[in-house]
């Protein structure tokens, strides 16, 4: 993982077999603030997940291919001082069909370039709903 500070905005570039969230948190505990993500780039699998509302839990799935991430989508905000990303990925497939969900993990192919947008003021915290079963950003 490599980034540049540009006086407001982080860009980042992942290398091949990087590891998506886990370069995340790690990038996180460096600059302890919040951002909105957005990022493209190339997947060796990922694992994602869909949020099934009445049972209040993550289905996961695993997909083991090379794939295109057309669009990362997500913001990096804080629970008891640990970093939580929230992450959705749409990736598609050499046969050109999408996929998309909540990223668990993601091992990049080739490179997945970031723009990490930083908030301005005190870190955006989450705090827990009991109704959702979620942690929702505090506003």
């Amino acid at each position: 993982m490599t980034y540049r500070f540009d006086g407001y905005n982080y860009l980042m570039r992942l290398e091949k077999d990087d590891l998506l969230m886990q370069s995340l948190l790690e990038f996180a505990g460096q600059v302890k603030q919040s951002f909105w993500l957005s990022g493209a780039g190339g997947a060796q699998w990922a694992e994602l997940g869909f949020y099934d509302l009445p049972n209040r839990r993550y289905e996961w799935k695993r997909f083991d291919q090379l794939m295109e991430i057309t669009s990362l989508q997500g913001n990096l905000a804080w629970e008891h001082d640990q970093a939580v990303w929230h992450v959705h990925a749409t990736l598609a497939d050499a046969g050109f069909h999408a996929i998309g969900g909540h990223v668990k993990e993601l091992c990049v192919a080739g490179t997945c370039e970031i723009l990490l947008h930083a908030v301005q003021g005190e870190p955006i915290r989450r705090v827990h709903d009991e109704t959702i079963g979620l942690s929702l950003l505090e506003l």
